[in-house]
């Protein structure tokens, strides 16, 4: 057996043919692109996914401080003023500061506060207080339309998600009886 017949057997017509030989330095340089372009490709997805979440963690904060505020103060017209607290609490730390006109938050959380006397006063009944608050809430999600529409589009962008909770609750549904759900509050 000559050197070409043991070239082939130990490794095929590669190891006769320079052409043919498999080389393994750009293999591997191969793989490390491969790795370092998914490496570059899940750290854009990482911080967008960590800004996503960011923005989205205020509205779970939203929906949980809201709970907790309903379990916390079961009783809706004995612990109407600290339930009220909590609500007007939650609402200031959750939505407020991503609302382009606060004062706007700032009107309905304190006609929740005064309504919350007059419920454990007993001067005004939870349906009363759901029918006002719901009311007033509609007013005020129309003068923020109103307010957007003339002002500049440069600080308006996709909402929040505690702010669109927010601008969808306390519908007419609320003034009924059963105004308790998470969307009542």
């Amino acid at each position: 057996m000559g050197p070409v017949e043991r070239a082939r057997a130990a490794g095929g017509r590669a190891a006769i043919n320079p052409r043919c030989r498999r080389v393994k330095a750009p293999f591997k340089m191969r793989h490390a692109v491969v790795v370092l372009l998914f490496s570059l490709l899940a750290g854009c997805g990482g911080t967008r996914l960590a800004l996503q979440n960011e923005g989205e963690e205020s509205s779970v904060n939203l929906a949980e401080a809201l709970a907790d505020c309903r379990n916390a103060f079961p009783d809706q017209i004995a612990q109407a003023v600290p339930r009220a607290d909590c609500i007007v609490k939650a609402t200031e730390l959750s939505v407020r500061p991503s609302l382009q006109f606060p004062d706007l938050l700032d009107r309905e959380n304190a006609l929740r506060k005064a309504l919350a006397v007059q419920v454990s006063a007993g001067k005004v009944s939870l349906l009363e207080r759901n029918d006002q608050i719901a009311k007033a809430h509609r007013a005020i999600v129309a003068e923020e339309a109103e307010r957007l529409r003339g002002a500049p589009l440069e600080g308006q962008g996709r909402s929040p998600l505690a702010v669109i909770q927010w601008r969808a609750s306390n519908s007419d549904a609320c003034a009924r009886l059963g105004g308790n759900s998470p969307n009542c509050y």
